[in-house]
């Protein structure tokens, strides 16, 4: 009787249009050329980002990211799930190209035609999408964006580019355009900060006055200020609102920098070295996934397309080698990651191989750096004249090589990434 009870009650809430329980909102949000350490959170002494160190306290968070050395090729991994060698976008401009017809067409073509676009997946799983900040070469409704703030194909984002520097109200609209419409929203939040150029509000630069190595690290330590308190207004937006709750957050840098130094140099943007390919990696779900640190774990860029996928409900490919990065189980069983370091400019779409500068190999906290055929394009992206090791966990920048006293740890890792 009670069997037949609960069956009558269940077609009748079904008759009765019973509304399933609501997806939830994602907002991704990428911060542009920030240094791993540069957050109070990761223990930089002068840097202050009290709201990501909220949000990074409200998460669960991976210290041990990694992701490409450029942003292009860091943005087009987000986008695909694969990395630089399957997707095609190796550097951030074709080789002696940049200003003749057909350039930006031809890396659109190139990111375009693999398996995943990302928004597009998650708009045909009923969500509004929208895009702002850096994109790189294509439009918003290229990649199947629903709404967007980049409408022509420029080098960073165009328009896009303004969010932050100019104000969230951008954000703002679209989401009461998604609450309007009764729809879940995904947002991709990439602002140019904290980008060059390195104009800080006055306010905040006045904060970091004689606190840094140089005027140009005191600037740059600014604006990392500034991405935090944009953070903090999207923040409370979502709070004020009443979405909080329902709303999922990660975050992730789309590659490193160097604070002391404030521009990139040969161990930052550009190279294979942990201030290059390092940063924080979080997701915050409240209710759903339990605040926690994790100072060990091995996270990749690769994860975040497939974790948006799952809790969107969009479509797996089924050829993405990211895992989800809220099953810590699986990314602990994890014991290795990969990363590509390419030359600025892209000699060939079709083959890699020519401009790669070096392969990335972690395992553990073992760190090998193998490097490629081609020598850097720019002064500033170094590389290894021979194959180095590092102990991350002993020597977190680099310091000592290892590997002429470790043989047997290089062969195993060359074999890795041969493999």
């Amino acid at each position: 009787m009670k069997k037949l009870l609960s069956l009558l009650f269940a077609v009748s809430a079904l008759s009765l249009g019973a509304a399933e329980p609501s997806k939830p909102n994602v907002i991704l949000i990428i911060s542009d050329d920030q240094g791993f350490a540069d957050y109070s959170f990761m223990g930089h002494d002068r840097i202050k980002t009290p709201h990501l160190d909220k949000m990074a306290a409200e998460s669960l968070l991976y210290t041990r990211g990694y992701v490409m050395p450029v942003c292009s090729p860091s943005l087009a991994c987000l986008l695909t799930g694969k990395l630089p060698s399957e997707h095609g976008i190796t550097g951030n401009d074709l080789s002696g190209k940049r200003s003749q017809p057909g350039h930006r067409e031809a890396l659109a073509e190139q990111l375009l035609g693999n398996s995943l676009t990302l928004p597009k997946a998650v708009t045909e799983a009923g969500y509004l999408t929208f895009q702002t900040g850096k994109i790189w070469n294509v439009t918003y409704k290229d990649v199947g964006f629903t709404h967007g703030m980049t409408g022509t194909a420029g080098r960073h984002g165009d328009a896009g580019l303004e969010i932050g520097r100019k104000g969230m109200k951008p954000i703002y609209d679209f989401i009461e355009t998604a609450k309007a419409e009764d729809k879940p929203f995904f947002i991709w939040h990439a602002p140019f900060l904290p980008h060059t150029p390195h104009n800080p509000p006055k306010e905040i630069f006045e904060k970091y006055k004689g606190k840094g190595p140089t005027k140009a690290a005191e600037k740059y330590y600014a604006m990392c200020e500034w991405f935090d308190n944009t953070c903090a207004e999207l923040d409370e937006y979502l709070e004020k609102n009443g979405l909080k709750e329902n709303t999922v957050i990660l975050y992730l840098a789309d590659n490193g920098w160097d604070a002391e130094y404030a521009h990139a140099h040969d161990r930052s943007k550009l190279s294979p070295y942990e201030l290059g390919i390092r940063t924080p990696m979080f997701v915050r779900w409240p209710g759903k996934v339990k605040p926690q640190r994790d100072d060990e774990t091995l996270a990749h860029i690769l994860d975040f397309p497939k974790t948006i996928l799952d809790i969107t409900g969009a479509e797996n490919p089924g050829d993405l080698k990211g895992l989800n990065l809220m099953d810590q189980k699986a990314l602990k069983a994890r014991d290795t990651v990969f990363v590509e370091a390419y030359t600025h400019d892209i000699a060939d779409l079709k083959d890699p191989s020519k401009s790669l500068i070096a392969d990335v190999v972690i395992e553990g906290w073992w760190k090998l750096i193998v490097p490629g055929p081609v020598k850097p394009d720019r002064k500033f992206s170094g590389v290894p004249a021979t194959t180095v090791l590092y102990d991350l966990k002993n020597d977190p920048l680099e310091k000592n090589d290892l590997a002429a006293k470790n043989p047997e740890i290089v062969a195993k890792l060359k074999a890795k990434l041969k493999k």
